[in-house]
């Protein structure tokens, strides 16, 4: 799911990341580059249960202290 989101031409063309970059979910997680970090936090978060407003709350508290 991490890779078949984060290959896409214009969200690698945003995050400006290369598909080397990617990694697994854990080394995703970890990444410098906000958004291959956001994208693993929401499929990790989502496969562990958590609601949309949770999801919502969490990604837009990262993106505030990182971006």
């Amino acid at each position: 799911m991490l890779q078949a989101v984060l290959m896409d031409e214009h969200l690698m063309k945003y995050g400006n990341y290369t598909v080397q970059q990617i990694g697994s979910i854990y080394q995703a997680l970890d990444s410098d580059n906000y958004v291959i970090s956001a994208v693993a936090q929401i499929i990790k978060r989502t496969g562990e249960g958590a609601t949309e407003k949770e999801l919502w709350k969490e990604i837009n508290e990262y993106l505030k202290r990182n971006v």
